[in-house]
């Protein structure tokens, strides 16, 4: 065991001055070997994350989140892996049933399972989004949409969208991928289908007009008999009810007073008194 002593000058002999050397020496060392395990060494997993540790290349274990140990590089090393829920969103071309392109932006929420994440590594690597997320996405659109004609891809959405859903999904969860959620928007259809379209509503509400001006005339006409009837019957019964001492007093009573006057050819008047009956 080295002591320190002081030699009669009061300082530190040259035993000593090396004593205290290797003893800061050791002091870095340790410091040195801390800095190397938690610069090389120690790696820390998020939350919504897992991380894939491998040894020489291989596939060795994986890490949940928090703080991983590992040996230090090149004979192990960390990647990380997302498993919250993510978005891709993507435009799809397509044809009809009835053999019309149509265009579409399809949204798809999925997210990596951590308990398949190691085998997505080895078989997909961290880029399965491009492998088969984005491919099975363009795939579902085509595969749904060739089910349907044009005009049923608009008022049969859901339906579409449940079927591709489904195909997703087949493609997607035997890789350990789970899919939540797709939505389908923005149909684009070509130019000429569009024009067909509008050419078909002009047409139908054309139709819809002449069929209320149809229902107007009718009812207008109905209107008309209903009136004449009505009028004819009026006059059928003021007929049978009528008699020559009903229409002489008719006329008594609507008689003013005064006598007719009439002119004769010899220039005299001569006044027109009703006959008695």
């Amino acid at each position: 065991m080295q002591f320190f002593t002081r030699d009669t000058s009061g300082g530190y002999n040259n035993g000593d001055i090396n004593g205290i050397a290797r003893a800061g020496k050791m002091i870095l060392a340790v410091i040195g070997v801390i800095l190397f395990l938690f610069l090389f060494c120690i790696r820390s997993v998020g939350a919504g994350q897992v991380g894939i540790i491998t040894r020489f290349g291989e596939v060795n274990r994986t890490q949940a989140s928090g703080i991983a140990v590992k040996l230090p590089w090149p004979i192990e090393r960390l990647v990380k892996m997302d498993i919250r829920v993510q978005k891709e969103e993507q435009e799809s071309a397509a044809a009809t049933g009835d053999l019309q392109d149509v265009k579409a932006t399809l949204a798809l929420n999925y997210a990596l399972e951590g308990s398949e994440a190691l085998k997505v590594f080895k078989e997909l690597g961290t880029d399965y989004k491009n492998r088969i997320v984005i491919p099975a996405v363009q795939e579902s659109f085509k595969a749904a949409s060739a089910g349907y004609t044009a005009q049923q891809l608009i008022t049969q959405r859901a339906e579409v969208k449940g079927k591709a859903f489904e195909v997703i999904k087949d493609r997607l969860e035997k890789y350990g991928i789970r899919v939540v959620d797709l939505n389908i928007t923005n149909f684009q259809f070509s130019a000429e289908f569009n024009a067909a379209i509008e050419a078909v509503q002009v047409a139908n509400q054309n139709v819809a007009k002449a069929r209320q001006e149809l229902e107007t005339t009718k009812v207008e006409a109905e209107k008309t008999v209903a009136a004449a009837t009505a009028a004819a019957e009026a006059q059928r019964l003021q007929q049978q009810t009528l008699t020559p001492e009903l229409l002489q007093k008719q006329a008594i009573e609507k008689w003013n007073g005064v006598l007719p006057v009439y002119s004769g050819a010899n220039g005299g008047l001569f006044f027109n008194i009703p006959a008695q009956k």
